[in-house]
């Protein structure tokens, strides 16, 4: 009958709390890196877009190409 007590008494493993603790903490993490990225992937997005448009309006890439 001991053991069986013991046995209950004891936890092994992690609890749902402890799991929770680690979700949170990495979830703040992705949030941190994703604010650190999120202005120069912005400005890289725009960047391209801004490429894009020149090359579509010229039908040149920088100058190599055919006038439109």
């Amino acid at each position: 009958m001991n053991a069986m007590a013991r046995f209950v008494r004891e936890e092994e493993g992690q609890t749902a709390t402890e799991y929770m603790l680690l979700i949170s903490v990495i979830v703040i993490a992705i949030v941190a890196a994703a604010y650190v990225f999120i202005q120069p992937f912005q400005d890289g997005v725009q960047a391209l877009a801004n490429d894009i448009k020149q090359i579509l309006d010229t039908g040149k890439i920088g100058t190599v190409g055919t006038d439109r």
